[in-house]
């Protein structure tokens, strides 16, 4: 395989968010004060149930997997359990799928569309795969997939975020059926991340996964379900390629407490329906509060995190780290600042006096 340009990034870290051991450190400000608002995750995460000893004591049952899975099946509204496959979080996933996948077929370049999150290029270069990223404007974003694919070499791998991290852009299932057709048409993969897609179900393209041979598909568990600590991540795609991904994974890959845990929220479809009012409440909630006091404009987001723009950006998370309070900057821009969103009254107290007093910094 070509060596790719992008080198460096195989080994300089990734800034995901989320170090509040870090920022601990840096602040002195003891760990268990932070709010910490730099990651996507639901911060009213689903009530883990009390774990039955035998849970930790012996393996998975093939039983208890397959109950999973047919939960989470019917969760992504599959047309059938065999298009599934269970892993260890999606980030496993990521780092397997490019060795795997190259064991299948000619792969000669991964067009990743951009900026976005950035394990997917790490990934594939670690695998020795060459990359370009294809950073794009929002509303630019189909258009730029669309050409790659109409004009690509067999073996072209086209990876998609959606709805994307961190702007927040969601394609519809008919776009992503049209680059899938594309990809078939051309030789090609396409690969769509849609760890962020639990808020709008009806958007995914788990449904249709049938009409999409040469279409990967990965869902987050962590993220929506506010347990990213269970480590449970899927892939969807067509049956023969499951059944080999899944060999791959090996047997034991989830924890007996992960599938009790997960088989659980994946069929409490009463907490699921709440949960979604609640962010979609919260977010606009944020949204207000961001716009009243300070200078900021949205850029995008999601139900689960929120994306602003403004000169502001880097002042207003130094002071709000100052305060114990962390969001996510980007080494892309700037002038771009993501929110998560807070969960109890105490956090959204925190965050409400903090900007206030940034508010009234800024006024004198």
């Amino acid at each position: 395989m070509a060596d790719t340009p992008l080198i460096s990034q195989k080994h300089t870290a990734i800034n995901h968010g989320g170090a509040i051991d870090a920022a601990a450190k840096k602040y002195g400000i003891p760990v268990e004060e932070w709010l910490d608002l730099s990651t996507g995750i639901n911060p009213q995460g689903y009530p883990v149930p009390k774990i039955d000893i035998a849970q930790w004591q012996r393996l998975p049952l093939a039983s208890e997997l397959h109950a999973l899975k047919h939960a989470a099946s019917t969760y992504y509204a599959l047309p059938a359990t065999e298009h599934l496959v269970c892993a260890p979080g999606t980030q496993s996933l990521i780092q397997t799928i490019p060795y795997w996948l190259k064991d299948h077929a000619a792969i000669c370049k991964v067009h990743i569309m951009g900026p976005t999150y950035g394990e997917h290029a790490r990934c594939w270069q670690r695998a020795g795969h060459e990359c370009n990223i294809e950073d794009t404007l929002p509303e630019e974003r189909l258009l730029r997939a669309t050409e790659i694919l109409e004009t690509a070499v067999s073996g072209t791998v086209v990876i998609l975020v959606n709805p994307n991290n961190p702007d927040g852009v969601i394609l519809p299932p008919s776009d992503i059926a049209e680059l899938s057709r594309l990809a078939m048409q051309r030789d090609c993969w396409l690969i769509v991340d849609e760890a962020f897609m639990d808020c709008q179900p009806d958007l995914s393209v788990g449904a249709i996964i049938d009409d999409l041979p040469r279409t990967i598909v990965l869902r987050s568990f962590g993220k929506f379900f506010g347990l990213a600590g269970a480590r449970l991540g899927c892939a969807v795609m067509a049956v023969d390629l499951a059944h080999e991904l899944s060999e791959r994974v090996g047997p034991w890959a989830i924890p007996g407490p992960t599938i009790e845990i997960g088989t659980r929220a994946f069929n409490d479809q009463d907490w699921q329906d709440k949960t979604r009012s609640r962010l979609a409440g919260d977010r606009i909630r944020l949204d207000k509060l961001i716009s009243d006091k300070t200078t900021l404009a949205l850029f995008g987001g999601t139900d689960l995190f929120r994306y602003f723009h403004g000169k502001e950006s880097q002042a207003l998370a130094q002071y709000l780290a100052q305060c114990g309070i962390l969001v996510r900057l980007f080494d892309h821009d700037r002038e771009k600042v993501r929110f998560g969103l807070p969960g109890s009254d105490q956090d959204w107290h925190h965050l409400t006096a903090a900007l206030a007093d940034w508010a009234d910094i800024q006024s004198h």
